[in-house]
């Protein structure tokens, strides 16, 4: 082949992963992560902009600036960029978006919000309330936006689990657990490692996907969540506050869970086991 010919190969090459490139930017999975968000309704709010698209039915937002200011509060924490949501008009949207039918996700650096059309209509029937997952994917927003790069890799995802389910209050709501139904779980030996929770990027471990229960990933969230709340009612907020900060700053999990806590995480699992199940009684 000659030089002209590779030359010719090379930037028609190019030119097409430009255009795919694009059309993801604006259409596909690099929308979340794009500078620019087009083909949506805008609804401006103090600290957030909502994209949605004409003609359907919103669920109600008006509370988002007040969600925002407690999640701010709740992490002692502020946003870095008004949050960006996008409400899709189906299901299939979202898929093509995230590459997933979950109800909701937020996503790293701008830390953007999708919603699914099946959690608005929820919200709209008053079946689901959408407050609950507005402010679940609000705190998940705040820490990707004070998350650095290699921060959003190797921060712990059931701690930002965790955080997201107790700053919503989600407890025995939408098909949560309540923290007794989970007490009742560890007193059977229902447990689910916090470490089986994969990272981003990360293949789940077989431990993950041999842990058999009904409404499992209820049940996971719930026990992240109470995981935060004995943390916060054990040792303080205070301390809290600084091992969920110092990790947003890259720090070793491990290393400043023993720094601030005074005891190794495998160790304090066993006393959170323990303080659950004597709750019971």
């Amino acid at each position: 082949m000659n030089s002209k010919k590779v030359k010719i190969l090379s930037i028609s090459v190019f030119v097409v992963l430009i255009i795919i490139t694009g059309y993801s930017a604006v259409y596909g999975r690099l929308l979340p992560y794009s500078p620019v968000i087009v083909g949506f309704e805008q609804k401006i709010y103090k600290k957030a902009t909502v994209y949605y698209h004409k003609g359907y039915s919103l669920p109600t937002l008006g509370e988002i600036d007040e969600l925002i200011d407690k999640n701010e509060e709740i992490h002692r924490l502020k946003y870095k960029r008004r949050v960006d949501i996008i409400l899709c008009e189906s299901d299939q949207e979202k898929k093509r978006i995230t590459g997933s039918l979950t109800r909701a996700q937020s996503f790293p650096f701008f830390g953007r919000i999708v919603f699914s059309r099946k959690v608005q209509d929820e919200a709209i029937a008053n079946e689901k309330p959408f407050r609950v997952y507005l402010q679940h994917e609000l705190s998940h927003s705040l820490t990707q936006q004070n998350l650095s790069l290699f921060g959003t890799f190797t921060f712990p995802a059931w701690l930002n689990e965790g955080i997201a389910v107790y700053s919503a209050d989600q407890f025995g709501k939408a098909g949560y657990f309540t923290q007794r139904e989970v007490a009742e779980h560890l007193s059977q030996d229902v447990f689910f490692h916090p470490y089986w929770w994969s990272q981003p990027l990360q293949q789940a471990p077989i431990e993950s996907k041999e842990f058999k229960l009904k409404n499992k990933y209820y049940f996971i969230y719930s026990e992240f969540g109470c995981i935060v709340d004995d943390l916060i009612n054990t040792y303080g907020r205070d301390r809290f506050i600084v091992y969920y900060h110092q990790l947003l700053e890259d720090k070793d999990s491990e290393e400043v869970f023993l720094s601030v806590f005074g005891v190794s995480f495998v160790d304090y699992l066993n006393e959170f086991k323990a303080r659950m199940v004597s709750k019971l009684s």
